[in-house]
C-alpha cells in the first residue's frame, strides 16, 4: 500500500495490540471462520465498532455470545452480507415478498462452485515461519494438517471452516432469508450430503442438500455442489441459472437472481423485468456511517440478522455430521416424509447421483450421510431430542483450546 498510495500502515501479528490503541474506532475482521466471533467479542470489549465477514461465527453458541457483546458494550457490529446494500437485490426481494409475482410456492437456494480437492499428505504440514501458528489456530483444536496448503483450504476442514455451506453459502442463505421476511431459526432441518471423488484431507461435504422448515407452507431448500464435471458441466446442476443465487417460484412467475442481479420470469420463462447487479460498495460505507453515529440501528446487515443466516449453514452441517450412512433407497424413503420439500430434495438427489455416476463414485464404498429427526428449540438454541442428540448439542458449542476460550459471560 505504501508503494502505491504513499500511506504507511502499521502491521501487527497479534490483533489484540490493535484493539489496545485509543486512536482506533473500528475494525474489520476477515480472518478464518473460527476467529470471527472471538475477535468480534474482544473488539466490542475494547470499545471498537466491528465489521465482520461472513459467516460471523463458527458455531451457534459463540455467535450468540458475539450478539451479547455487541449489545452489552453498545457497539455497531455489521456483517459482510453485501446483498443488503444492493438496491437491485433489495428491490426485487421486497417486491416478491409483497406479492408482485403472487404467493410464494417454493424457495430454492443454490451454491455451485467449481472447486478442486485439497490433497492429502502422508506427513503433517508445518506452518511457515512467517505464521504465528498458535495464534492462527486460536480456539481451534491442534490437529495434524494433512492438506497440502495451510491457507484458504482451512474452509474444507470442520475444525476451522464450515465447508461451502458455510463459506459461499451464507451469502445466498441470507438472500433466502430476506425474501422470506427474515425469519429466525427454522423449526427443523434435514440434510443429506457427502464428500465424493477427491479422496483428500477435507471433511466437509462437496455435495449437500438441506431442507429447512420455517413453519411456512412453501418448501425451502438449499443445495451445494463443488464437485464439477469438466466434460459435461450441466450434469448435476439445476437447469436454470443462476448457479449461485436463489430461485423463488410464485403462482404468477419466478424470481431468479443473486448478488449479480436477477430477473422476474413469467410461468413460460419470458423475462418480465430485470434487476441490475451491484458491487456492494455502499455496504462498507453503511457501516462507517453507522459507526460515526454510534447507531447500531442504522446497519443494513446487523450481527443478529447475519447470525441467523449463518446458523442455517451450521444447522445443515450438524444434521449431516450427526446423520447416518445411507443409500439411495434410504434417502428416498426419508425425503418422502417431507412433502413438497422432500420432492425438491429428491429432484436434487437424482441430479447429484447422475453426476456421481460420471465420476464413477461407488456410494457403497463412500456412502451419503443422511441427517434428520433432530429436534431444535429455536428459543433455547439447543437440540432437545432425536438420534445423536448429544453429539449434535456438542456441535452447538465446542470445547475451545485454552487459553483462547470464549467465556460464558462476555
Amino acid at each position: 500500500m505504501e508503494d502505491t498510495t504513499g500511506a504507511k500502515v502499521d502491521r501487527y501479528i497479534d490483533y489484540r495490540k490493535v484493539l489496545q490503541r485509543d486512536d482506533i474506532d473500528g475494525v474489520v475482521i476477515a480472518t478464518q471462520n473460527h476467529w470471527h466471533a472471538p475477535t468480534t467479542i474482544h473488539a466490542c470489549q475494547a470499545g471498537k465498532h466491528v465489521y465482520v465477514e461472513k459467516p460471523v461465527c463458527h458455531t451457534i453458541w459463540e455467535g450468540r455470545k458475539a450478539i451479547e457483546a455487541a449489545r452489552k458494550y453498545d457497539r455497531v457490529v455489521a456483517a459482510g452480507f453485501q446483498s443488503r446494500s444492493m438496491g437491485g437485490v433489495v428491490e426485487a426481494l421486497t417486491l416478491v415478498r409483497e406479492g408482485a409475482l403472487g404467493p410464494i410456492q417454493q424457495v430454492r437456494g443454490l451454491c455451485y462452485r467449481n472447486r478442486k480437492g485439497i490433497g492429502r499428505r502422508d506427513e503433517p504440514l508445518s506452518a511457515p515461519k512467517s505464521v504465528d501458528y498458535d495464534l492462527w489456530l486460536g480456539p481451534a483444536a491442534d490437529e495434524p494438517i494433512l492438506r497440502t496448503s495451510l491457507h484458504y483450504d482451512w474452509h474444507w476442514v470442520f475444525n476451522t471452516g464450515n465447508g461451502d455451506m458455510g463459506n459461499q453459502g451464507p451469502h445466498e442463505l441470507d438472500i433466502l432469508r430476506m425474501v422470506l421476511g427474515d425469519p429466525g431459526h427454522p423449526k427443523s432441518v434435514a440434510s443429506f450430503g457427502g464428500r465424493f471423488g477427491w479422496d483428500d484431507a477435507g471433511d466437509t461435504p462437496n455435495m449437500q442438500c438441506a431442507l429447512f422448515d420455517f413453519g411456512k407452507e412453501a418448501p425451502v431448500n438449499f443445495e451445494v455442489r463443488n464437485l464439477y464435471q469438466k466434460d459435461q458441466p450441466s450434469v448435476g446442476r439445476h437447469p436454470r441459472d443462476p448457479g449461485v443465487g436463489i430461485h423463488v417460484t410464485c403462482e404468477g412467475g419466478e424470481y431468479r437472481g443473486g448478488r449479480g442481479g436477477g430477473a422476474f420470469y413469467s410461468p413460460n420463462g419470458k423475462v418480465l423485468r430485470t434487476f441490475a447487479g451491484e458491487d456492494g460498495a455502499p455496504h462498507m460505507q453503511n457501516f462507517i456511517d453507522a459507526a460515526h453515529r454510534g447507531d447500531p440501528s442504522g446497519v443494513n446487515s446487523p450481527v443478529e440478522s447475519a447470525y441467523h443466516s449463518a446458523c442455517l449453514s451450521h444447522l445443515a452441517n450438524i444434521a449431516v455430521r450427526c446423520g447416518r450412512d445411507a443409500g439411495a433407497s434410504d434417502i428416498a424413503d426419508e425425503l418422502g416424509r417431507h412433502g413438497a420439500s422432500g420432492e425438491l430434495g429428491m429432484e436434487c438427489f437424482e441430479r447429484f447421483s447422475e453426476q456421481l455416476d460420471l465420476w464413477s463414485v461407488n456410494t457403497a464404498k463412500t456412502p451419503w450421510r443422511l441427517g434428520t429427526g433432530l429436534v431444535f428449540d429455536p428459543e433455547a438454541e439447543q437440540y432437545t431430542a432425536g438420534p445423536n442428540v448429544e453429539a449434535a448439542q456438542a456441535m452447538v458449542r465446542r470445547e475451545d483450546r485454552k487459553p483462547f476460550v470464549v467465556p460464558d459471560t462476555v
